[in-house]
């Protein structure tokens, strides 16, 4: 059996820069990089959903990953995202990059035909089983179609290599169950997102591996080390600054407390929402890091949607009306 990853913390999902061409941006992911460890994340996922995991080649994603590695020279932890339809992708992927200096695999399963719980299960014993590395289950329900009931969770987690999870599915009473349900194995839950950082963290999570941290990382590792070091006044006013973010995740069509306020609501159901988090906003997120002076452009990968004049005004404003983010500009 692998040994136990200590895994924990703020882990920034990297957006992948890309040049007006569409080619991956080299100088700016170097850029980017040295950024987030120089803002005191504790580590960093590359090839997530936030770094347009599904949109590049074999041959990219290989560049992209060893371009990360070879920047952080081993300042921090770096998760390598794995998402492929198939098994044999999946553990050709690791057999490639199983030389490479990281700590883990955060493996998603997205599903063309859909299957039956025993043969995802048989996808991530064999996959825990032959990985080089330590595997997070990336639990994306919205995406895969894997709603799983806490049974099933656990009988994931217990695989011998799986060392954590990362929950993107907002649902509060459900990441609850599943840590509780994790006696005899110690496991690391991840929030996917920090709009429920403080809460997640209440119940005994590990961190989070989150969008928002590629914002305003100093924000969000700050509220962290709050919640942590027992100062909980501290970290509950951190947090409703990073909830404050959510028009970046989600609409600047809405006001502000609007959206907080049904996030709240949609974090307190008893079952994930199907639609949460499903719109592409990679192109929004891009164009923050631009306008605070990351030397990035805001392009995604086609047919991902490219950013409008109107979102770029609205992220003028917003960054303008933000003054929690004047200490992340460069």
């Amino acid at each position: 059996m692998k040994q136990h990853t200590s895994l924990s913390g703020i882990f920034p999902v990297v957006p992948t820069p890309l040049l007006d061409d569409e080619s991956f941006d080299a100088r700016g992911m170097r850029r980017l990089t040295d950024h987030y460890v120089d803002a005191g994340c504790h580590g960093l996922v590359v090839l997530g959903s936030g770094g347009e995991l599904p949109y590049f080649t074999g041959s990219e994603k290989i560049t992209i990953l060893k371009t990360v590695v070879d920047a952080v020279r081993d300042r921090v932890p770096v998760i390598a995202g794995c998402g492929y339809v198939s098994l044999a992708e999946t553990l050709d992927f690791m057999d490639v990059t199983r030389s490479m200096d990281i700590e883990a695999y955060m493996v998603i399963l997205p599903t063309y035909c859909p299957i039956p719980f025993h043969d995802l299960y048989a996808f991530y014993r064999t996959v825990g089983k032959i990985s080089p590395k330590p595997v997070i289950y990336y639990h994306y329900p919205q995406i895969t179609g894997h709603f799983l009931k806490t049974d099933q969770m656990k009988q994931l987690l217990m695989l011998d290599g799986i060392v954590g999870v990362k929950e993107s599915t907002m649902c509060l009473p459900e990441i609850g169950r599943h840590i509780r349900s994790m006696t005899e194995k110690p496991i690391r839950v991840f929030t996917g997102t920090t709009l429920i950082l403080h809460k997640v963290l209440a119940q005994g999570g590990a961190g989070a591996i989150c969008p928002i941290a590629g914002i305003a990382p100093r924000l969000v590792t700050e509220c962290y080390h709050a919640y942590t070091s027992g100062d909980e006044t501290k970290a509950r006013s951190l947090q409703d600054d990073i909830r404050s973010f959510v028009p970046l995740m989600n609409t600047f069509g809405l006001p502000v407390g609007f959206q907080k306020l049904a996030i709240g609501l949609i974090s307190r159901k008893n079952s994930p929402s199907p639609t949460a988090g499903r719109y592409s906003r990679h192109a929004v997120m891009k164009e923050t890091l631009r306008q605070l002076g990351h030397p990035i452009t805001s392009r995604v990968r086609s047919p991902l949607p490219q950013i409008t004049p109107e979102e770029r005004d609205a992220i003028s404003a917003f960054v303008d009306g933000m003054p929690c983010l004047a200490r992340e500009r460069v």
